[in-house]
């Protein structure tokens, strides 16, 4: 199977670059808005890992890639940690959904739970190492930080993603011509 990039002009992923930035950045404002006050299982959902791997599934590697990026840092910006491992890990999970999804898997929603379900537990793993490294979780144990953060963490990113994949769907087949989605 040839997983390489088709060519694309640069108008083309500059479009596509701001419409996916400008939607994260809505997802990141909700989500810290509102989810921070509006818990869902007692946690705060991660709504920009689903949408960036809905990006990367329907339009490839290259947008999944930015998309991660983008989204990584329009966390930690309006998240209040600071820079954290959130870019890279959004990076690494968009590229990897992208590149398993035209390898192996379909573009549709089983794909996007396989991607989702994975990508949520390596974001969870880069927070506990992130958590185990910080100053202020010196008084949490594993235990506290399983049963209050990671795990009600990932319910409610799995559940509350459903719709955020099914807008970033809707938004990518009502702005985008689907043959230009293959580059």
């Amino acid at each position: 199977m040839n997983n390489q990039l088709t060519p694309v002009s640069w108008q083309t992923v500059l479009r596509k670059s701001a419409v996916w930035i400008i939607w994260l950045f809505f997802l990141a404002v909700l989500q810290t808005a509102l989810f921070s006050r509006l818990r869902v299982f007692g946690a705060v959902p991660n709504l920009i890992l689903p949408a960036v791997i809905t990006i990367a599934i329907y339009d490839k590697e290259r947008e999944g890639t930015i998309a991660g990026i983008a989204g990584g840092f329009i966390i930690d910006a309006l998240g209040g940690t600071g820079l954290s491992l959130s870019p890279l890990v959004y990076m690494i999970c968009g590229t990897l959904c992208a590149l398993l999804t035209y390898s192996f898997l379909r573009g549709d929603f089983r794909s996007w739970l396989v991607g989702i379900a994975v990508s949520l537990l390596i974001s969870g793993g880069a927070d506990v190492l992130c958590a185990h490294f910080s100053v202020s979780s010196a008084a949490y144990g594993a235990y506290e930080i399983w049963s209050e953060l990671l795990i009600p963490q990932y319910f409610s990113s799995l559940v509350l993603g459903v719709p955020v994949w099914f807008l970033t769907k809707l938004i990518w087949s009502r702005l985008f011509d689907n043959r230009e989605m293959e580059g």
